[in-house]
């Protein structure tokens, strides 16, 4: 009786694996001039212990050796794409997304690491918690020397309450797009926007949340690097992605507007008192700084006697 309980556990955990493995996840890599760093970002992948992966790297055009580079990785589960020109991340992304052939899509960015478990953990939590969406937890390193790490502490602590919406909109983003395993059929309903300079992950992540059951891998899973010439230094381009933020149309209710607007305020005071800005560049972000400011209390006002803001 024993024996038979046992085979029987036996073929049912095989079964179980044959299903399990039997889900295809697409990892997309955008990259533009990354021939030193994009070598070591494919591998992380391909060492995944999640086998059933395909690597579709989309070359944002180019100039360096980076196709050279990819070539020397012999393995046929990488897919490359040649740009002609350079358009930007969310572009490339988007390309990866429609040639995607897997049940589920993972990114990465060419100068990050993954760690070698990051896709099999991320899938056990989505089977387990029958989500359609999971990201786990990061280590950032800025500039090589500082490092940090998202969600912290005071946001999981949301995120263990529930309140994972209001805390993204009141607080700013802490879902990476390196951090999520989401399924194919939900995020090709919505796409990055390419118009945005910055914070192209912030917004796809408002569209998306509020349509999407959604869990969270608490592990460490990946170093995401900043280089010394990523937009998340330009405040330039902040300025103007909050600007076309703030004339999107977001699922938020009355309350959620307001602390959207607020923390948005709050990121146009800390860039307002940046003191390490040349002069001319200070100038020009102090009027349009003010701009969007006037621009915030004009919509403020407008709900107001709408009757939808207080």
């Amino acid at each position: 009786m024993l024996i038979k309980l046992f085979i029987f556990i036996y073929a049912i955990i095989i079964i179980l694996k044959i299903i399990y493995y039997d889900i295809k996840i697409s990892v997309i890599i955008p990259t533009y001039n990354r021939e030193k760093l994009i070598g070591d970002s494919i591998k992380s992948v391909l060492n995944q212990t999640y086998k059933n992966i395909e690597v579709i790297v989309v070359d944002d055009g180019s100039e360096d050796n980076t196709k050279q580079e990819i070539d020397k990785i012999m393995d046929n589960r990488i897919r490359y794409i040649k740009l002609e020109q350079n358009y930007g991340a969310a572009n490339a992304r988007n390309i990866g997304i429609k040639n995607a052939v897997g049940q589920f899509i993972s990114f990465q960015d060419s100068d990050d690491i993954l760690y070698p478990y990051k896709l099999e953990r991320q899938m056990n939590n989505i089977i387990n918690k029958k989500s359609n969406l999971d990201f786990c937890k990061i280590k950032v390193i800025f500039n090589s020397s500082y490092i940090f790490y998202y969600p912290n502490e005071r946001q999981e602590k949301s995120i263990l309450w529930g309140n994972i919406f209001n805390e993204l909109i009141s607080r700013g983003n802490f879902i990476s797009t390196q951090a999520i395993l989401v399924k194919a059929k939900f995020i090709k309903k919505y796409y990055f926007d390419p118009n945005i300079p910055r914070l192209q992950d912030y917004d796809i992540i408002l569209r998306m949340i509020p349509k999407v059951k959604i869990s969270y891998t608490k592990d460490v899973l990946l170093d995401l690097i900043i280089q010394p010439d990523s937009i998340t230094h330009s405040k330039i381009k902040l300025i103007k992605a909050i600007d076309i933020l703030l004339k999107k149309k977001y699922n938020f209710n009355s309350k959620q507007k307001i602390l959207f607007m607020d923390y948005l305020k709050r990121v146009m005071i800390s860039i307002s008192n940046e003191t390490k800005l040349y002069w001319f560049g200070a100038i020009v972000q102090l009027i349009t700084v003010l701009l969007i400011f006037f621009n915030l209390h004009l919509m403020m006002i407008a709900d107001f006697v709408k009757g939808n803001a207080f």
